[in-house]
């Protein structure tokens, strides 16, 4: 069995795909997929939902998960190797530099909304919601945001919590609290899911979430469909190869991914049910954006017996899959800063710990001291300005950045890489499937489908289409 330079690797194929998950399993997984869902109609949405993550999803994480195994080394090492073997230009590796780099400022943002859910946690176990009406919750927590102090604190708290884990040798950090956290995740989701059942409005929320509306369809609903197939499994930003690097041989990839996408989207549909159904429960319709849980949640759970204990259960909830998302995507960032600088994984650690900060003290700010005040991005072609972000805060800008400029254009990159790069007889041994046809069919979509849903994602983020 091949092993990394640390000689480590997952104890299982059920190990690998719970961490994977929980990679995978982000804030913006329930809190935006169900809504974009319900409004796109509902069952119809789904079906395309389902139809791009096996078409676009499932051939990018099984090549991902490829190119980690196949070189067990941090990204921008991995494609820079091989690139040198298959005769390849040396600058494929800033597709790793560039994946890392995104990852990076994903878990900047991260770390202050994951420190809002522990402070508003901490504020529900208390009893603080109670009585609470909807302006006077959406009140505290724009009195919340706008002190910066408090802010700081729990975003410290968070990036502290962060590191402490992600220093740990992978068997007792990573691997361990993944262990731990996204079975956490499943008995918080079973709970909700239990007090969505006794609501009045779980069949709503069914009729609303998983009956097919194909009269709401129109023409974006697919590209909708599409965007949220590809960002919901961390595709472009190195966590999967970072993962995969520790994936045992004996392991079958493509398996391995399906289950991986099959948690994902289960788990996205059964708290979407969760969601819709208690709030309309309490005569509220959900938001699309991440500030809805915490402007409208308190109030909602509140209405119920014992509404405190399961208002801190949510945010218990929102804390711990930012925190696994978190702690996966910092993974490949600590093991090139390890290998480049020669240190050990926990000054890697800490230094990446201090960037995560710094970055997040700016999204901190950009919500208190510098509120009101805009960023503008514009690329001028010729005489005409395309503005890419327009008087946005620090905390959009990081997100345009990221999510909407570095992550697509990477996992094209990735995607061509090992189209084109990598011999088509050592991509048939890595992935070792067991009948021919599917390994054609995968190398057909990595090859010509692939790339051309990647180009529709680059330019829908970049408001082109």
């Amino acid at each position: 069995m091949n092993t990394t330079e640390n000689g480590f690797n997952w104890k299982s194929q059920q190990v690998f795909v719970l961490v994977a998950a929980g990679a995978t399993l982000s804030l913006n997984d329930f809190l935006t997929f169900p809504v974009l869902a319900g409004q796109n109609g509902g069952g119809a949405f789904l079906l395309l939902y389902m139809l791009f993550l096996f078409v676009l999803g499932l051939p990018l994480l099984v090549s991902e998960l490829m190119l980690g195994r196949i070189n067990r080394r941090d990204p921008a090492a991995c494609l820079r190797l091989l690139s040198h073997r298959y005769k390849a230009s040396v600058y494929w590796k800033l597709a790793g530099i560039g994946a890392m780099l995104a990852a990076f400022l994903i878990i900047a943002t991260f770390s202050v909304v994951g420190g809002w859910a522990m402070a508003y946690s901490m504020r529900a176990f208390g009893g603080s919601f109670a009585g609470l009406g909807l302006d006077e919750s959406r009140a505290l927590f724009d009195a919340f945001t706008l002190d910066g102090e408090r802010m700081t604190l729990w975003h410290t708290l968070f990036v502290i919590l962060l590191v402490a884990v992600c220093a740990q040798p992978l068997r007792k950090g990573l691997e361990r609290i993944m262990l731990v956290l996204v079975p956490l995740m499943v008995l918080l989701l079973v709970i909700g899911l239990l007090l969505a059942l006794m609501s009045p409005g779980m069949g709503s929320s069914i009729r609303y979430l998983l009956y097919a509306d194909f009269g709401a369809i129109d023409s974006q609903t697919p590209i909708l469909a599409l965007q949220r197939a590809f960002y919901t499994l961390a595709l472009g930003l190195g966590v999967m190869m970072a993962l995969g690097r520790y994936l045992p041989d004996g392991i079958s990839i493509g398996y391995s991914a399906t289950l991986v996408i099959a948690v994902d989207l289960l788990f996205s549909i059964f708290t979407g049910l969760s969601i819709h159904a208690l709030m309309l429960s309490a005569g509220e319709q959900p938001g699309i954006d991440t500030q809805f849980a915490f402007r409208v949640m308190p109030v909602v759970l509140e209405r119920f017996a014992s509404g405190s204990l399961f208002a801190g259960l949510f945010f218990c909830l929102m804390t711990v899959a930012a925190l696994t998302t978190s702690i996966a995507l910092l993974e490949a960032p600590i093991c090139y800063l390890q290998r480049k600088c020669a240190i050990s994984r926990l000054k890697a650690t800490c230094w990446l710990g201090i960037g995560v900060w710094l970055f997040g003290l700016g999204v901190v700010l950009a919500h208190s001291i510098w509120n009101g005040d805009g960023m503008t991005i514009a690329v001028f072609i010729g005489d005409e300005a395309l503005r890419l972000v327009n008087n946005a805060g620090f905390h959009d800008v990081l997100v345009f950045l990221s999510s909407h400029l570095i992550q697509p254009f990477v996992a094209l990159f990735l995607c061509l890489f090992v189209a084109w790069i990598i011999p088509r007889e050592v991509s048939h041994k890595a992935l070792d499937l067991r009948h021919h046809y599917w390994f054609e069919l995968w190398n057909y979509l990595v090859r010509f489908v692939v790339p051309v849903l990647l180009l529709i994602v680059i330019l829908a983020s970049l408001g082109i289409v």
